[in-house]
């Protein structure tokens, strides 16, 4: 069965890349298999090998809201609020605050929106896209103006490939509407572009016309950057030179999943599948050893994790200890975790649910988070480190 899945994941993508651009097409040969089946089920608490909590330090004026994005480097910690303080906050591995952009504005070293953000390759500086400006902000770790350059494209994300090459997904309904007039990559959504943000080819047809969103997934877990189209059981990696190559092909058939749906699929016939199929929707984190995929699950549209070991190539659906554990309210965040560093998996607690939701036992078991907490605290990190299922042995 393997061989006819990848033909038609070839074939889809095929249909995918438009008639100027299939020199993006490349070799799938090597792309991995992840298998969805409820019945590998095994307890969260089984692959946890250790974890450990980041309290932030306050930062004054500018309280973090919801969110984001999640930065992680070797010395930093970068955390992205684009909802409620329009911030980035700039933070050390021990939570210590060492920075804040907050330059919301339109004057040349501030931008509009604070659409998405992303690290150049050296990791030493911060580009903010501003989508309503049309312009990249540049800052360095310690918050510094560094330069802008102009965009002609908008961006639902933007990540480089290289020092000299960049990858952005747009995210029109109708790419037309989101990429120069008189482009030649309009009917894409995908655009390969030069250090100056200039396209020079393209990928990805917005295949479904006619429902309300159909936004690609575009990621970078160090250095590969990730590409999946919306309703695609494949997820691509790219290259500076505008190729891709199969990295992960989701076979969800055991869960009765909904993948590589026909063009002309409605928003009416989209809802009722909602409640009787499983749904990819490109939330995952790609760690070095380990992938965590949250899958959509019927009737009522329930999140599923599933883990994969890249080691033995087996999935396990991930099930929660039970509530009398007295780490419970630990664990349970993994769930839903979409990011991550190496092989450390993170997630995010705001203040005020720790403080209304966990146990008396479990406050005095972690004074490190507890003390000082109040609801208006800022968020509190939690790194998770993994392990194989079947190796028993816990760090914590």
């Amino acid at each position: 069965m393997k061989i006819p899945l990848y033909l038609f994941t070839l074939f889809f993508f095929w249909c995918c890349v438009s008639k100027n651009d299939r020199q993006a097409m490349t070799d799938i040969s090597g792309m991995r298999e992840v298998v969805f089946d409820d019945k590998n089920t095994i307890n969260i608490d089984s692959v946890i090998a250790n974890y450990r909590f980041v309290r932030l330090d306050s930062t004054d004026n500018f309280p973090i809201g919801e969110l984001w994005q999640t930065l992680i480097t070797d010395d930093h910690i970068i955390l992205v609020d684009k909802l409620h303080s329009k911030s980035v906050f700039i933070f050390d591995k021990t939570g210590k605050n060492k920075a804040i952009i907050h330059r919301q504005g339109r004057g040349p070293q501030e931008y509009i929106s604070l659409f998405h953000v992303t690290l150049t390759p050296d990791r030493q500086k911060i580009a903010i896209v501003d989508d309503l400006g049309k312009k990249v902000v540049f800052f360095d770790l310690a918050g510094n103006f560094i330069e802008s350059k102009k965009i002609s494209t908008t961006f639902l994300t933007l990540e480089y490939a290289s020092a000299d090459k960049a990858v952005g997904a747009t995210y029109r309904e109708n790419p037309a509407e989101a990429v120069s007039p008189g482009s030649k990559h309009t009917d894409n959504l995908i655009l390969f572009m030069d250090r100056n943000f200039n396209p020079e080819s393209s990928a990805i047809r917005n295949r479904y016309l006619a429902i309300s969103s159909t936004k690609p997934t575009l990621k970078k877990f160090g250095n590969d950057i990730q590409i999946n189209p919306y309703f695609c059981d494949t997820i691509y990696q790219a290259t500076p030179d505008g190729q891709l190559t199969g990295k992960y092909h989701l076979n969800m058939t055991s869960i009765n999943g909904a993948c590589n749906l026909p063009p002309d699929i409605t928003q009416e016939s989209l809802e009722k599948m909602y409640k009787t199929n499983s749904f990819f929707y490109g939330d995952y984190a790609d760690g070095k050893d380990f992938a965590l995929f949250n899958i959509s699950t019927p009737p009522r549209e329930i999140i599923a994790p599933y883990l994969y070991s890249k080691t033995t190539g087996k999935t396990y659906r991930l099930t929660l200890p039970p509530r009398n554990n007295e780490d419970f309210f630990t664990k349970i965040f993994l769930n839903g975790s979409c990011a991550c560093y190496e092989n450390l998996f993170m997630a995010v607690i705001p203040a005020y649910r720790i403080i209304l939701g966990s146990s008396p036992a479990w406050k005095e078991r972690h004074p490190e988070v507890m003390d000082g907490l109040t609801e208006n605290s800022n968020p509190v990190l939690v790194f998770y480190e993994l392990r194989e299922p079947g190796n028993n042995k816990n760090n914590y």
